[in-house]
């Protein structure tokens, strides 16, 4: 019985010995080395893991910006959680208040959660003030002005000035065409615009499929089915399905 005893006690003491060495190695990592594994995750797209490491993070370093703002980033891939991203955000201007960027993903977050296109471009109006050559929250506040009640002229307006500080931005390009196109049908002006767009990206399916809405409109049936085909080619559904609709093959 004597023996049987002493060997219990030394297997719970290995026991405790293992558990207190893997506690070690965990919280040997630094709050740094905790964020890289989260990023990891991320891009592994294992958001629940990704989520448990930016935690880590923070415990270890609660005044880490940063973190938070990445935690954000995930909550809205993760099932669009736009209100825990929100909340993220704050946490990290409140930490780091001239955080152009967190502002920026925060308007995003907002024109995402029930359409609050009115607080989202405060953000990104903060964020330019930080940062006035932020091309990304200049094209993000077009989308915005663009979709809440459309006010296309100043979405025009916040997409030439993306393009001045990032001349390269066909995103922009794409989206100041379609702002052009739903302004009064202005498809010459939006043409142009999709063309640039093209030129910087060739392999741009969405260009090329606004494009074809462009050409339509103009009545150019011909070059607008043309579009839709290169767009499907390039992999973009709706223009497969449009197509397939219309009997036509690509």
């Amino acid at each position: 019985m004597k023996i049987k005893s002493t060997f219990s006690s030394a297997k719970l003491m290995i026991i405790s010995l293992i558990l207190c060495f893997c506690a070690f190695n965990a919280n040997s990592q630094t709050a740094e080395e905790w964020l890289l594994n989260g990023i990891t995750a991320f891009k592994n797209g294992d958001y629940q893991k990704a989520v448990e490491c930016y935690e880590k993070a923070i415990y270890l370093k609660p005044d880490y910006a940063e973190a938070y703002f990445v935690t954000g980033i995930t909550y809205t891939v993760w099932n669009g959680q736009y209100e825990k991203a929100i909340e993220c955000y704050e946490k990290a201007i409140k930490l780091k208040p001239d955080y152009a960027e967190a502002y920026n993903n925060m308007g995003m977050a907002y024109g995402s959660l029930y359409w609050q296109y009115e607080k989202a471009i405060e953000c990104y109006e903060k964020a330019i003030k930080l940062k006035p050559d932020f091309a990304n929250a200049y094209r993000n506040m077009g989308n915005a002005y663009s979709d809440w009640k459309g006010q296309h002229k100043k979405a025009i307006e916040c997409y030439k000035k993306a393009i001045k500080y990032e001349p390269d931005d066909a995103v922009a390009y794409c989206f100041m065409g379609t702002a052009y196109a739903d302004w009064n049908g202005q498809y010459e002006k939006a043409i142009e615009c999709f063309e640039k767009a093209i030129y910087l990206k060739p392999d741009f399916a969405l260009a090329y499929w606004f494009m074809g809405f462009s050409y339509y409109g103009n009545g150019d049936e011909r070059q607008g089915i043309s579009c839709f085909k290169k767009a499907a080619k390039l992999g973009d559904e709706g223009a497969k399905q449009w197509l397939k609709e219309k009997g036509y093959s690509w």
